[in-house]
């Protein structure tokens, strides 16, 4: 986005923006940037905190003020601790589903497929909870059931039915692997005065707790077999976070 401020900026068009790291930003210059001091993933903090994500925004928006760059200005506050709004430790986000402990490496077939679509149905209202709530979902191409059948019947070495017809396979592969793990998140932050947890904190969670990351991995196997250079790109780089694989 900092290269591409530069070509707006010609055209005289005023840009600012968030940047999560400096050293990039510092290298690229851009014509104004605040470099916030959050985990990535995170520009505007933690979710379901709109004073503070407000507060961000409008420090990035006020660098348009500034008649020429490039200037990068560093945001100066962290991440408020999620409190219990008492004198107690900060709390502790924990899902509010208790699942079955996860399956030995070697467990496969129907079992895992039958347990997956099990954990998929106990959070689902739970995200229905947060849908209502928020009234807003990052869940946006495939609903969890529809994501939740394609990577499953791909993953166990079935042929599956592409649910929009426009899309590739390797596409509609990486869309609903998001659309997932976003189901997942906006789950387990939904129960009322739960705090959100940290993009590491959920992704040691959803990939080493759930059966969605047993499946994932399983879909990333397949694809990295297929003659399919868009399916072995997908499998390599687009399903499982390095360090999770």
């Amino acid at each position: 986005m900092g290269a591409l401020a530069h070509y707006l900026e010609e055209e005289g068009i005023p840009t600012t923006q968030i940047s999560l790291i400096r050293e990039h930003t510092e290298i690229i210059r851009p014509p104004r940037a605040l470099w916030v001091p959050f985990e990535m993933g995170r520009p505007l903090g933690m979710p379901e905190d709109p004073v503070f994500q407000r507060r961000v925004l409008l420090a990035a928006l006020r660098l348009l003020e500034a008649s020429e760059g490039p200037v990068i200005e560093d945001f100066p506050d962290e991440i408020p601790e999620p409190s219990t709004g008492t004198d107690q430790e900060p709390a502790v986000w924990t899902c509010p589903v208790s699942f079955s402990p996860p399956f030995k490496e070697e467990t496969a077939g129907e079992k895992l497929r039958s347990a997956f679509r099990r954990e998929v149905a106990e959070l689902r209202p739970w995200y229905d909870l947060g849908l209502e709530k928020r009234g807003r979902t990052a869940v946006v191409n495939f609903d969890p059931e529809m994501a939740s059948t394609l990577l499953d019947t791909y993953g166990f070495g079935e042929v599956p039915e592409i649910p929009v017809t426009d899309l590739s396979l390797s596409v509609s592969l990486r869309l609903a692997a998001q659309d997932l793990k976003a189901f997942y998140f906006e789950a387990a932050i939904a129960r009322p005065g739960s705090v959100s947890p940290g993009n590491a904190e959920f992704n040691d969670w959803f990939w080493s707790e759930t059966v969605a990351g047993r499946v994932l991995k399983a879909v990333k196997e397949r694809c990295l077999k297929e003659a399919d250079e868009g399916l072995r790109m997908t499998g390599a780089m687009l399903l499982v976070p390095i360090g999770h694989d």
